[in-house]
């Protein structure tokens, strides 16, 4: 009953459920159009022997449904986490202190349609435009981000998920989750100071996720 208060309410439930099928959905056309099983085999045939290669490729088809179990999953520990930290702007401003956890958490759910557009740019690309690519470039791409143009920018591995991080719907990321908090407050505060309070809340815990991530990279390259 207190968790429902908190945030189960139907609303809610019902955009996580819509969010989790679309996401599924793109995971359906990455595997059926995009990552292959030609592709997996091409790319793994360059250093593997093919007896090694087979028996992955047999594992993969034994578990297929890993990747479809865990996506709600992860979707609803990182709606939550991001929710957790959009809920200090109650502490950083007297005009959202009523706010609830549950209308963030609606906030953070509607934001998270931005990533869905995201994962269908991704799919039309290399359905469509770039057909020519290989398993590897289709692990390191993401849309419209600095990570596509990582030779110009450096080497480094550590640098990897920051410029994958640095793209255009990141951004967009931010400001709808600003737009949220803009309305919970109802328009008693400027839209830039919203954007301020997603840095001081949401932003601050990303540069934190942001700094585990390549501390683990740097510490497994060396």
């Amino acid at each position: 009953i207190i968790l429902n208060g908190m945030f189960l309410n139907m609303k809610n439930l019902i955009l996580y459920g819509i969010v989790i099928l679309i996401f599924l959905f793109i995971i359906y056309l990455d595997k059926t159009y995009i990552s292959t099983d030609s592709k997996i085999f091409d790319f793994l045939a360059k250093d593997y022997p093919s007896s090694v290669v087979q028996n992955y490729m047999e594992s993969q088809k034994k578990w297929w449904w890993v990747s479809y179990a865990t996506t709600p999953v992860l979707i609803g520990i990182k709606v939550l986490l991001v929710a957790f930290c959009l809920n200090f702007v109650k502490i950083i401003s007297e005009k959202l202190e009523d706010v609830k956890f549950r209308d963030i958490l609606t906030v953070v759910l509607i934001a998270e349609f931005v990533f869905i557009i995201a994962g269908f740019y991704k799919f039309f690309n290399f359905y469509l435009i770039d057909t020519d690519y290989t398993l590897e470039t289709l692990q390191t791409y993401y849309p419209l981000s600095l990570i596509n143009y990582k030779e110009a920018i450096s080497t480094e591995k550590w640098l990897a998920y920051p410029l994958q991080l640095a793209n255009v719907f990141e951004i967009m990321y931010w400001g709808v989750l600003a737009w949220g908090i803009w309305q919970l407050a109802d328009k008693k505060i400027s839209y830039q100071r919203s954007l301020g309070y997603v840095a001081l809340t949401y932003g601050i815990g990303l540069l934190f996720w942001v700094g585990v991530v390549c501390f683990l990279i740097l510490s497994v390259s060396y």
